[in-house]
């Protein structure tokens, strides 16, 4: 009796450790403007449902300019005002050269 409550045990503390390895935090992309309808954007293996003027998804990369402009260029040059988690966000230099543009670091403007 004891193995079988041994194996059980050790099922449940596997699980334990598991599980938060499949959980992936929830990314937001704010937009510059709305999209029409509800939207569905496939990047970097990532699906993005787009609503209104914010994008969701449970990504599996990291938040960096990099996944931010493939976002871009999946979504047909969406322009995008904000990207991140809740604990990480893309800076408003990376946010520009993420729309491809510059950013002007003394007026805190994006050009072309």
């Amino acid at each position: 009796m004891s193995v079988i409550r041994s194996i059980v045990a050790a099922a449940v503390i596997s699980a334990a450790f598991v599980a938060p390895a499949f959980a992936r935090e929830v990314y937001t992309i704010k937009l510059s403007a709305p999209v029409a309808a509800q939207t569905r954007i496939i990047a970097l293996n990532t699906i993005w449902d787009c609503e209104g003027d914010t994008c969701l998804a449970r990504a599996d990369h990291g938040v960096n300019v990099r996944s931010c402009r493939q976002f871009v260029r999946q979504a047909d040059g969406l322009r995008i005002v904000s990207y991140g988690a809740a604990n990480e966000q893309l800076s408003a230099d990376e946010v520009a050269r993420c729309n491809g543009e510059t950013y002007q670091a003394s007026s805190g403007q994006s050009g072309q």
